[in-house]
């Protein structure tokens, strides 16, 4: 590499010290808050996030050696507090209720789940192929060998796993609340 080669990839020490300065680290990471829900709880603890003024931010899927595990994140736009709901769906009727009723957003990620891992959202008003070819005949594509899935135990070691009581007061003092600092997880 010759010299002018060499100067041409430099970056002055100003200038990184400029982008250090206006870059500072996160605060916390993840979840304010993140909770086991059973199917049956699911709509009444997405209700509850709605009324507390959150938003439905994406849902996924996992396939997991227990079932499907379908995950929910939800945040609030004029106040910090993160939340995720966790549900698991039994693998041999793969069906949780949908949530497109309170957040019509969820339209989109309910028809990507149902397309890529076979979750079928009770209730969903539209619950045909987004991403996929609707002529597409084959197993869900995002399904794992049963030799690859991991446990629920392997992924959260230290975790109860006990489904949060999302008709009592503590969940919704919780949710309420989640931007009191002792919730926050700092660096």
């Amino acid at each position: 590499m010759s010299d002018a080669d060499e100067k041409s990839v430099e970056v002055p020490d100003k200038e990184k010290a400029a982008k250090t300065e206006e870059s500072p680290p996160p605060i916390y990471t993840g979840y304010d808050l993140d909770y086991f829900v059973t199917p049956d709880d699911l709509v009444e603890a997405v209700e509850k996030l709605d009324q507390a003024d959150f938003f439905l931010e994406d849902i996924s899927c996992v396939d997991l050696q227990e079932g499907f595990q379908v995950v929910y994140h939800f945040d609030r736009f004029d106040q910090p507090g993160r939340v995720g709901l966790r549900v698991m769906a039994d693998r041999q009727k793969p069906e949780i209720p949908s949530i497109h009723h309170i957040f019509p957003g969820a339209d989109w990620h309910e028809r990507e789940c149902f397309d890529f891992f076979g979750v079928i959202f009770k209730g969903h008003p539209n619950l045909l192929p987004i991403l996929l070819d609707p002529d597409y005949q084959g197993p869900p594509p995002l399904l794992k060998a049963e030799s690859e899935r991991k446990g629920l135990q392997d992924i959260y070691p230290d975790r109860d796993l006990t489904p949060v009581d999302v008709k009592s007061d503590k969940f919704v003092s919780e949710i309420t609340n989640c931007s009191n600092p002792k919730y926050r997880n700092p660096l």
